[in-house]
């Protein structure tokens, strides 16, 4: 018998696949940690070059559909090793850069939901569907998918524009980024999130 996930036990059909209806008024794309320093030094990601352009697309997408934008961005206090206010390190990203009159939320912790003002934020725009996508999917992408889920938003994370980095494992081995990867993903879509990709975003039917 092959695997199924609780949303399959329990038969919830999914909502996000192709032709399927995308209200752009009721959902927001929030974009976690696009910044630099998950291009170089000690965070540097294995394959940030190849999904930093699929994250711009899902951005041009999400504005040509009228989806509101959200960029979170981790900001420590100035000095810190990494993330710091006002490093090189803590800057957004060529083509990820928060545009004007596109909201920024600043974070110190891995969900963007804590200690920021994002949840008032999409009560305000009247949020209830949240793409999710970003660095790193076993950090803050992960805590931030399972906060939006237990606030009562329903949750999709974009697979092909986040990513994350090699990890020490149990008995010191190591694991891949793109194994992690895709285990925080099963996990989430097992039951808190759907896992899409552009492309069956880009087939929805945004209205």
């Amino acid at each position: 018998m092959s695997a199924r996930t609780l949303r399959q036990i329990v038969g919830l059909v999914p909502s996000l696949t192709a032709g399927a209806t995308l209200p752009a008024a009721k959902t927001a794309l929030v974009l976690i940690d696009y910044q630099h320093e998950y291009r170089s030094g000690p965070l540097a990601l294995p394959d940030e070059a190849s999904v930093t352009p699929i994250a711009c697309r899902l951005r041009a997408w999400a504005e040509a559909s009228g989806i509101a934008v959200i960029h979170v961005l981790h900001r420590a206090p100035a000095g810190a090793l990494l993330f710091g206010a006002g490093s090189p390190g803590a800057e957004p990203l060529a083509g990820l850069v928060p545009a004007a009159g596109e909201t920024v939320i600043y974070k110190q912790l891995p969900s963007a939901f804590t200690g920021t003002e994002l949840a008032e934020v999409l009560q305000a725009k009247g949020s209830e569907n949240l793409l999710v996508a970003g660095y790193m999917t076993h950090n803050c992408v992960d805590s931030t998918a399972r906060e939006a889920f237990h606030r009562g938003y329903k949750v999709a994370v974009v697979a092909d524009a986040s990513a994350t980095r090699d990890l020490p494992g149990p008995g010191g081995a190591t694991i891949a980024a793109a194994q992690l990867h895709a285990g925080v993903l099963a996990g989430l879509g097992d039951r808190i999130a759907e896992i899409v990709d552009l492309a069956t975003l880009q087939a929805l039917r945004v209205v």
